[in-house]
């Protein structure tokens, strides 16, 4: 219907399982035929640079039956479905609210039975460089009448996601499920880049005017980033102050992004701590797979939940740890100590830089 349904926003303490949840929910989406995607937010991939967060989201891409990658998704277009014959009457070049060079290369893709071509499309909807030389060439070819000019890489970012959700409903599939992991680390890049990344997760998470139909979000977070961002920092002051003439077209996209990891949000779940049952539970399973794995049965115990702060990975590791240490050593009796570890989201000046210039996305002839 052209819509996107709006995404959820997962915070919890750091080892509370919010990445554990993340790989949970991709075998709930691939076993409910959807593409996924799961990006951890880092240098390589931040939040602020759409263009590179895509390429790493199309790197990670998974397909249902244990297939990955673009190509495979591509292999699995079948032209004479209905799906894929609703997908391309969207992306038809009457539609204007569809980027030219999308709908110029998937036609192109489409008509000319060339598979050097064909595979230049392909790279292009990978997030590579494209000749545009090669592109009029071959709409010539064919007598696709669309006109396509030099585009910059971060003008193309966002049209990326739309396009690959096509494609990923063209293959007959559900739609595309991203899962970002670690949006906290957002707190590391200068106050410029994490304006871009509050705007790149309000796309994302389909809280914009122009929505990523077939996409959906979950985004993992700490639950310090709040007090971190918006209370020590006061991004939310200092953003639309210092960045209204240069920023302000976007502003509401960017007010949105941080809206939506506030805990007023109606998309943020919080995860709560594990209860006393549960715990048991995790025990006995653990220690059930660990007589599997070593064929030594650990001991029985009754857990006790030592503080309402403890992490279950905290849980785990003293487990294991304690049952190595036993298996090893037989008779030695440990004790085992953990200790909170708190995340370092303190600003590192030029962490966001790109490797990759803003160069133009097709080159000129």
């Amino acid at each position: 219907e052209g819509g996107q349904l709006p995404g959820m926003v997962v915070a919890g303490d750091f080892g509370s399982g919010k990445s554990h949840l993340l790989e949970f929910l991709q075998h709930l989406a691939l076993d409910q035929r959807f593409a996924c995607s799961k990006v951890v937010i880092s240098k390589e991939a931040p939040l602020g640079q759409p263009h590179q967060l895509y390429r790493t989201a199309i790197h990670s891409l998974r397909l249902p039956k244990g297939i990955g990658g673009l190509d495979s998704l591509v292999l699995q277009l079948d032209k004479h479905s209905g799906p894929y014959a609703a997908a391309a009457r969207r992306i038809a070049p009457d539609d204007a609210s569809f980027d030219p060079l999308f709908q110029a290369s998937f036609r192109v893709w489409e008509e000319v039975n060339d598979p050097p071509i064909m595979e230049k499309m392909v790279s292009f909807w990978r997030g590579e460089r494209l000749g545009i030389r090669d592109l009029r060439d071959a709409l010539r070819r064919t007598g696709i009448q669309i006109p396509v000019k030099a585009r910059k890489v971060s003008e193309l970012a966002i049209p990326r996601f739309r396009f690959m959700a096509e494609l990923v409903a063209a293959a007959g599939l559900q739609g595309w499920v991203i899962l970002l992991d670690e949006v906290e680390l957002l707190a590391t890049f200068s106050l410029q880049a994490r304006a871009h990344s509050y705007r790149t997760l309000a796309t994302l998470l389909g809280l914009t005017e122009d929505p990523l139909p077939g996409v959906f979000t979950v985004a993992t977070v700490t639950t310090d980033l709040e007090t971190e961002i918006f209370h020590k920092r006061q991004d939310q002051e200092k953003i639309p102050i210092k960045f209204a003439d240069k920023l302000g077209d976007i502003m509401p996209d960017i007010q949105g992004g941080m809206e939506s990891l506030q805990a007023s949000s109606p998309g943020r779940i919080i995860l709560e701590p594990v209860s006393q049952q549960k715990l048991q539970e995790a025990h006995d399973k653990a220690r059930q797979l660990y007589t599997q794995a070593y064929g030594w049965t650990p001991p029985q115990a009754e857990v006790s939940q030592r503080e309402s702060s403890a992490r279950m990975r905290q849980y785990v590791r003293a487990w294991i740890t304690r049952w190595d240490l036993m298996r090893l050593f037989p008779g030695y009796s440990p004790e085992i100590e953990t200790a909170n570890y708190v995340p370092d989201l303190s600003e590192r000046q030029g962490l966001e830089r790109s490797d990759e210039p803003d160069q133009e996305d097709i080159d000129r002839e």
